[in-house]
């Protein structure tokens, strides 16, 4: 009888021993490009995380200027989803220069970047794509001379 409750105390102990995932607790992001250049004609471009099946956007910045040594991001641009709001995907973001979107309607880990001309005079610019996976983040950064 001993012998059995023993054997039962053991299994019981094994079964209630499970793993605990805190928030935040994320794998980081592995990205194939964190950085892609464009010429002044514009074009288009992807770039995947290589790690999870897919990812969304959380926004960008429409442009970024050097300031004391460091680069500054303005214009900060909302992501916004294909379906509505309410699908919640954040699958498109519409720069004022610059568009991306996640195929699929966000069930892909890959985004495509389109980037128009700068046109006749245009300077170079310089912008950046906030990305998310849960409780994990990536920044694209992109530019264009």
């Amino acid at each position: 009888m001993k012998r059995i409750l023993i054997i039962i105390a053991a299994i019981a102990s094994l079964w209630s021993c499970e793993e605990t995932i805190y928030d935040g607790a994320w794998v980081p992001m592995e990205l194939d490009k964190t950085h892609v250049n464009f010429p002044p004609e514009g074009g288009q471009n992807t770039a995947s995380v290589l790690n999870y099946t897919r990812w969304w956007i959380s926004g960008g910045y429409d442009f970024a200027e050097l300031v004391d040594s460091q680069w500054e991001y303005r214009g900060y641009v909302h992501a916004t989803s294909s379906d509505g709001e309410q699908a919640c995907t954040y699958d498109i973001l519409e720069g004022s220069w610059y568009h991306v979107m996640v195929p699929d309607k966000g069930k892909s880990n890959t985004i495509i970047i389109t980037v128009d001309p700068i046109g006749d005079g245009g300077r170079p610019r310089e912008a950046v794509i906030n990305m998310t996976v849960g409780d994990a983040f990536a920044n694209i950064s992109i530019a264009q001379n």
